[in-house]
């Protein structure tokens, strides 16, 4: 049975409220890295650091991407191809980590700032629509609309672009000179800032495919297909766990004086306070 027209769908509110919270929190650990990371790449530890900003950004972005999708309710058994999925998150890790390389290998400017966003978002790009190819719904087949689509792009570089300035200014001598609570709070605040811009993204570059029916008695009688309870259960709960424990690595090397440079900067201030009285 042919039948044209879009595929009724709803949006479940709690995945998109968890899409966003996975991606403000991924984004507030990966300017904790920035920090950590510095500019010195020369420094084996602070390459550590760089290494591991990309893989939690990465997987971060990935994981507010798939529960992004998981909120898109369709009345029928989606399927979620495991190879497109898988290669959806290599992706973003593969294109984030050279972003944040050309960021710190020379002298700041918007130059280097724009060619490191266009990077990092086209492979925010990539990762997204690599994962739409494998996110299946049967009797229905996927039609273009290329203004979202463009929106999306834009949006994933200026995004980008942002979050790599806010990478750079907490990752320098700027950051040594801030009180511990002000850091955080500017951290916090970003973080929101670029949660929302992530899923603003993500959102706009699924308004971009339009799902239309082609054959409904395939569409209504599919009988087995993802469990998208389960898997965003699963995919939740191994997003905490990873981001839980950048924060308990985090913690461990500020425990082993990870922050002498910020040290240093108060114990000079103290100094000099001490001399001037």
């Amino acid at each position: 049975m042919e039948h044209s027209g879009m595929v009724h769908h709803t949006w479940n509110s709690s995945y998109i409220a968890l899409s966003f919270l996975i991606a403000a929190l991924a984004s507030y650990i990966s300017l904790e890295l920035a920090g950590r990371a510095g500019r010195n790449l020369r420094n084996a530890a602070n390459r550590f650091w760089l290494v591991a900003q990309a893989l939690v950004l990465g997987y971060g972005i990935w994981a507010m991407h798939f529960v992004g999708m998981l909120a898109f309710e369709v009345k029928a058994a989606v399927q979620f191809n495991a190879a497109w999925t898988a290669l959806s998150g290599l992706a973003a890790v593969v294109f984030m980590y050279p972003a944040l390389l050309i960021l710190h290998s020379g002298t700041f400017n918007l130059r280097r700032l724009a060619v490191a966003g266009t990077v990092a978002g086209t492979g925010i790009a990539v990762m997204h629509y690599l994962g739409m190819y494998g996110f299946r719904v049967p009797g229905t087949a996927v039609e273009i609309a290329w203004l979202p689509l463009i929106g999306s792009l834009l949006i994933a570089v200026g995004a980008s672009m942002a979050a790599l300035f806010l990478f750079h200014r907490l990752s320098g001598a700027w950051r040594t000179q801030q009180g511990r609570f002000k850091i955080v709070g500017l951290q916090a605040l970003a973080s929101l800032v670029m949660g929302a811009a992530i899923i603003g993204m993500h959102y706009t570059g699924m308004a971009a495919l339009k799902y239309n029916v082609t054959d409904e008695l395939a569409l209504g009688t599919a009988a087995s297909g993802a469990d998208t309870a389960l898997l965003g259960l699963v995919v939740s709960v191994v997003s905490f766990l990873l981001l839980g424990l950048a924060v308990t690595s985090i913690f461990m090397d500020a425990g082993r004086g990870g922050d002498l440079d910020e040290l240093d900067f108060e114990t000079n201030a103290t100094a000099a306070a001490s001399a001037a009285d």
